[in-house]
């Protein structure tokens, strides 16, 4: 399987593709990051109000867009239409076509009641060997249990490893501090893989790799990568 066969490889996740060069979350960033040499990209999903799944990881525009318009609460034919500069709003089933298999692909899902339609997209497309989906709820993986690679995602204290275990993933995604030599060893044990989010500093993301982590996330894969080199 090439996604977890790029996390046996000490791997860099474009987190929402490379925000460090373009706006995240969209086509152009996840291009970016495939092109500066990330082994997996990652993306948010949010879904519209007419059920037109998009890569997005606040439900409002503002932030990224700079329009106070809600995804959630927005048909596509109208979000659609919206840009800023040379960027415009992405569907999934876009970046799943760019993407097409030549790295891995994280999709975290925001919300739980979205799992549903995310696992009809990615059913729909030749995607298995090479997508993952993860998210901070457990209830947005359980739907892909035994049919997709899945990862868990957490930030707090004491860490989320025997639940990602039960829960049938095969990632266990920390932020950055619970990425500890005890944690990444016990997860080990457990046969998953690690991946610790986000880290922008190339010497924090070599103390990361001399721990024994599998991945790192970064907003900047270009700027690690040649950090990386130097480990390999």
């Amino acid at each position: 399987m090439l996604l977890l066969e790029k996390l046996s490889k000490r791997a860099l996740v474009g987190h929402r593709g490379m925000p460090a060069k373009e706006l995240e979350n969209t086509l152009q960033s996840v291009q970016k990051a495939i092109e500066t040499g990330a082994d997996v990209v990652e993306v948010d999903i949010q879904k519209t109000r007419d059920g037109v799944l998009v890569l997005s990881h606040d439900e409002n525009l503002k932030r990224t867009f700079g329009v106070d318009i809600n995804i959630r609460e927005t048909d596509w034919e109208e979000l659609k239409e919206l840009s800023r500069d040379r960027y415009s709003l992405a569907r999934l089933e876009d970046a799943l076509e760019l993407v097409n298999g030549r790295v891995g692909m994280f999709l975290e899902v925001k919300h739980p009641e979205d799992a549903g339609a995310v696992l009809r997209v990615v059913e729909g497309k030749n995607v298995k060997d090479w997508v993952a989906v993860i998210s901070f709820y457990p209830q947005a993986l359980e739907p892909f249990k035994s049919k997709l690679v899945t990862g868990l995602v957490y930030a707090k204290p004491p860490g989320s490893i025997p639940e990602a275990k039960k829960l049938g993933c095969s990632i266990a995604l920390p932020r950055y501090n619970l990425a500890t030599q005890k944690a990444i060893d016990f997860a080990h044990k457990l046969k998953l893989f690690v991946v610790a989010w986000t880290v922008n500093e190339p010497e924090k993301a070599m103390e990361l790799f001399t721990r024994g982590v599998d991945g790192v996330a970064t907003d900047n894969v270009e700027e690690l990568k040649r950090a990386l080199n130097l480990l390999k």
